[in-house]
């Protein structure tokens, strides 16, 4: 009779197996006094799991403070404790300064699946960060090896990961478009796939399902002001219509003004009816709710409204194009104007900036395609993998 999983955490030649993190758990209870306040941010994946695994129930809040995030030194005074811990998690920044945002572990849990099953699991974003906790939360959950390849190149994270035997993924699309351009995911045997922090468009979605047949793929829509919302399996971009009146996680949705909102009452950002902004334009089309693009990226062209996520999607389309990042640049004349930096297929490495800027203007207004066109070979991304704008 074989033993069942227990949890275990793989970084490098380095395994630290549930055993030992039950005693550092026990340790650090006992140096904690009940009601304090905590913050873990020096980086490490074991910390954030021993925060987890110790000081939910005993202390008054948990903060978890990604690199780059600057706070004044914590002073802290043990209280009695009132209510569920408070967990501090921090936004992107991609928008604006990083907002600290309050949950509960219950709220920061909503995704985790108990019933998946034991797996192997990567973990490419950082554990401090909403998608990375995700990770973590799940692994622990089910008894899962967690793989931490948040260090390297897009290479060698693929190739530590399938030396590992990792079966289950969560990235962003963007990284998605890398790791299936190094030309070394073919064969490579997959289970679970998700997508998150950014708008899963439907090209990527299906170059995944050409490449990973036998894997089920998902796209969530989480954010650190909401939790976990939702999660899409059926293969196609945007969400079902019907989630608006029957969320299928029991967390209520509405469209206000273009905007998706989200009932989080758990959250510190939201209002007095417990839902709060998610800033994406959202528009029905038919079945389904698509993501135009972020409220607050969205620009003006000669005086027309241009979201440049649009944009990318449709430079995206173009087969000898790997990944687009569209952003904009003040114009005295026409308010605005779009850029492009774009990384080409390097089967195709002829194909220029006026190329391509020809094709995209057979595809969209004018006001939408970019007054110039970089070819680079990478993107510039955060920490977590998503693309930051200039």
């Amino acid at each position: 009779m074989t033993n069942p999983p227990t949890f275990s955490l793989i970084r490098g030649e380095q395994r630290i197996d549930r055993e030992a993190l039950t005693a550092m758990s026990d340790e650090l209870k006992e140096s904690t006094a009940s009601g304090d306040i905590v913050r873990v941010d020096d980086g490490s994946t074991e910390n954030v799991l021993l925060a987890v695994l110790t000081l939910d129930g005993h202390c008054r809040r948990v903060e978890l403070v990604p690199e780059g995030v600057a706070l004044d030194p914590l002073v802290s005074e043990p209280h009695e404790l009132d209510g569920p811990t408070e967990w501090v998690i921090y936004t992107s920044g991609t928008s604006g300064e990083p907002k600290a945002v309050m949950h509960t572990l219950e709220s920061l849990s909503r995704a985790v699946k108990p019933s998946d099953g034991a797996r192997i699991w990567g973990l490419v974003y950082d554990p401090h960060r909403l998608a990375g906790l995700a990770v973590v939360l799940q692994a622990l959950a089910t008894e899962s090896t967690l793989v931490d390849v948040r260090a390297g190149s897009i290479t060698e994270k693929v190739d530590a990961m399938r030396s590992a035997g990792v079966t289950a993924l969560s990235a962003t699309p963007t990284l998605w478009r890398q790791m299936l351009q190094t030309g070394r995911t073919l064969g490579w045997a997959l289970e679970r796939i998700t997508l998150g922090g950014e708008v899963s468009d439907q090209h990527t979605l299906d170059a995944l399902a050409a490449e990973f047949p036998q894997a089920r793929i998902t796209h969530i829509f989480a954010a650190s002001e909401t939790g976990v919302a939702f999660a899409v399996g059926d293969g196609r971009e945007g969400f079902p219509h019907k989630y608006l009146l029957a969320p299928p996680r029991g967390v209520a949705l509405e469209i206000r003004d273009n905007i998706l909102w989200v009932q989080s009452p758990n959250s510190s950002l939201a209002g007095a009816d417990g839902f709060a902004s998610t800033d994406d334009v959202v528009e029905i089309v038919g079945d389904r709710v698509l993501f135009i693009g972020r409220s607050s990226g969205m620009v003006n062209v000669g005086g027309s409204k241009v979201f440049p996520e649009q944009v990318e999607s449709i430079i995206r389309k173009h087969p000898s194009i790997v990944d687009a990042l569209v952003f904009s640049k003040r114009n005295p004349f026409s308010g605005n104007i779009l850029l492009a930096k774009v990384i080409v297929n390097t089967e195709d490495p002829d194909i220029g900036p006026a190329d391509i800027r020809r094709w995209v203007a057979t595809q969209v207004p004018t006001h939408m395609v970019p007054a110039q066109v970089e070819i680079v070979d990478d993107l510039p991304k955060s920490s977590n993998g998503k693309v930051v704008r200039s």
